[in-house]
């Protein structure tokens, strides 16, 4: 693939664009700044320098390109990111691009794969007659033939042979399929789903990656889901995302369920900001995703007692990720999709409009399971509410949350302060710590100087004419110069071309870093003819001092002697050269 594809790709895309669709950026100068997607904080320390399109951590210390973003935040190998970035900025890849990446390809044949099951399942489940046991089901349950089709719901038949004997007539191998998700580990002759109704789940660009089979029978586990494969992750996936995305978008919020059912009962509703975990509780890595699109939610859970654990849980991961959350609040035993069904749309959008603060919420179910009455009770009540304080962001949201819990526990406020302080955990260390300071990577005077130059790349021309390779000792700085030297032959520019070619993660990380911190923002000519001068003059005194010893070693010096000679008029040049350099000639 053509660098100057790279190249065009990256001069027409801004990288505030992409990162913004991801992250909430805030303009900062002359860069822009926000929460980093990549890891839990809540001070800001994550970076973007438009003027170079790179983007760094100072909390996690990642940090590259555009392409290095979206290969790490979609979790793409750079031929995908390429193709996702080429598309959108309109650039045509040459038509022999291809990727002989073994996974890739491996990926790439799953995908087809579960792409042609769902079209499948959907099919059966419209048209065949054993199929009428789950349109029955699905127009009991309330669900309308265009929400059915919206989300590609779909059945699996009870015949255990026929979606072996189907792949088989495609040219599927039974090695490539023993290892696709859509069988048991005990074989091929035990297809994982059979007998159900079939929840495709899709990635945010609406591929099938893994399905949820629901069965109708009253035996065996209710639900089934894909187990993990190279295009599914279950931490890393939410059910619904790719239909809510752009609902979330407009209204500023995303409804997070407990089930799929639940998501697709909101979207009938007319609420399609909704999206679910699939098979496991709420992760950390799913906030992160959804705090891509909104920093606010409201949760929707079952009002039972399992529901509000997890709505208290939810409510602090949340919180650990910058986002805010309202609950919807739902009567014992009762769920989105049972209130849709049982009492229609309207009843759903009362909820929603009745939605009380995450504060309030945890309180009051503290105080619910407390005898507020005795000293015990109280403390019991503010060692519930720990867990939600210590994720708040804000010292004054804490500050008001501990004067209320004062007051309704009917305490003085500094008495609660004292008990937080007495119980608080120690934070944990595995995380990258957002509120220490940083310390800067230290570099050589030579790694200074050519991370310099590739932030001003017109400087380059000038500097090849004073230095060479010979005259760096930091291999790294050695590994920039010729990336620079090739980019300077081939006529390339951007500075994407010349991070690709270095090939090294640590040191574009390096360099994004110091791009970012705006080390060289001011007198930049400047910085770099210091660090010349003083990169030229170490290497014209360690070449003296080469020489002085080499003479002092010559082993006969008779007038005359052409080593002597060729020496010492080698040494006079030297002197000569670090003389203009102190003259600044």
């Amino acid at each position: 693939m053509s660098r100057n594809v790279r190249d065009e790709i990256n001069n027409k895309l801004s990288i505030v664009d992409i990162v913004d669709k991801y992250v909430t950026l805030k303009r900062a100068g002359t860069r822009y700044t926000g929460l980093c997607p990549f890891h839990n904080e809540k001070t800001p320390s994550f970076s973007v320098t438009p003027e170079n399109n790179l983007f760094y951590c100072f909390g996690c210390h990642k940090g590259g390109t555009i392409f290095d973003f979206i290969m790490e935040i979609e979790n793409m190998d750079f031929p995908e990111a390429l193709k996702f970035l080429a598309e959108k900025a309109g650039v045509e890849l040459d038509n022999n691009y291809s990727s002989d990446s073994p996974d890739r390809k491996k990926r790439d044949a799953i995908k087809e794969l579960y792409k042609r099951a769902a079209v499948s399942f959907e099919y059966i489940l419209q048209n065949k007659p054993e199929a009428e046991v789950a349109r029955d089901y699905l127009v009991k349950r309330g669900l309308t033939e265009e929400i059915v089709k919206e989300f590609r719901i779909g059945w699996a038949p009870d015949d255990r042979s026929w979606l072996l004997k189907f792949l088989k007539t495609k040219g599927y191998s039974d090695p490539f399929l023993a290892e696709s998700g859509l069988f048991s580990q005990r074989g091929l002759g035990y297809p994982l789903f059979s007998g159900r109704i079939m929840f495709p789940l899709r990635n945010a660009n609406g591929e099938v990656i893994a399905f949820s089979g629901r069965t109708l029978k009253d035996f065996g586990p209710k639900y089934i889901n894909s187990p993990e494969t190279p295009i599914f992750y279950k931490k890393r996936n939410l059910y619904g995302l790719s239909n809510a995305v752009k609902a979330v978008r407009q209204s500023g919020y995303f409804i997070l369920c407990e089930g799929q059912m639940d998501v697709i009962a909101y979207h009938q509703a007319g609420v399609k900001n909704a999206v679910a975990p699939l098979g496991t509780a709420y992760t950390q890595e799913q906030a992160a995703i959804l705090k891509r699109y909104s920093d606010k939610a409201v949760l929707s859970f079952d009002g039972d007692s399992a529901g509000r654990k997890a709505i208290n849980k939810a409510v602090i991961l949340n919180e650990n990720h910058g986002i805010k959350s309202k609950v919807a609040v739902f009567e014992d035993k009762d769920d989105p999709a049972d209130l849709l069904l049982n009492k229609g749309e309207k009843a759903l959008h009362k909820v929603l409009k009745s939605t009380i603060n995450s504060f309030d919420y945890i309180l009051e179910n503290a105080i619910n399971v407390s005898n507020i009455r005795s000293p015990d009770g109280k403390e019991d009540v503010i060692r519930k509410m720990e867990d939600y304080l210590n994720s708040l962001g804000s010292e004054v949201r804490r500050d008001g949350c501990i004067n209320e819990i004062a007051a309704r526990l009917g305490v003085d406020t500094a008495s609660v302060y004292k008990d937080l302080r007495r119980g608080r955990r120690k934070p944990e260390n595995n995380q990258p710590a957002d509120n220490r300071r940083v310390k800067k990577s230290k570099i050589s005077s030579e790694l200074f100087l050519l991370i310099a130059v590739v932030v001003s790349r017109e400087e380059y021309a000038w500097v090849r004419g004073k230095i060479d390779i010979d005259d760096l000792c930091d291999e790294r700085a050695r590994k920039i110069y010729i990336a620079l030297e090739e980019c300077y032959r081939n006529e390339e520019t951007g500075i994407d071309s010349v991070l690709n070619r270095l090939a090294d993660e640590e040191l574009t990380s390096l360099i994004a870093e110091k791009v970012t911190s705006e080390e060289y923002s001011i007198n930049s000519d400047e910085l770099i003819k210091d660090s010349v001068k003083k990169i030229k003059k170490n290497s014209l005194l360690k070449k003296r001092e080469e020489i002085v010893r080499k003479l002092k070693n010559v082993s006969s010096i008779t007038e005359g002697d052409v080593n002597e000679i060729e020496l010492l008029s080698e040494k006079i040049f030297i002197d000569q050269e670090i003389e203009k350099l102190r003259l600044g000639i």
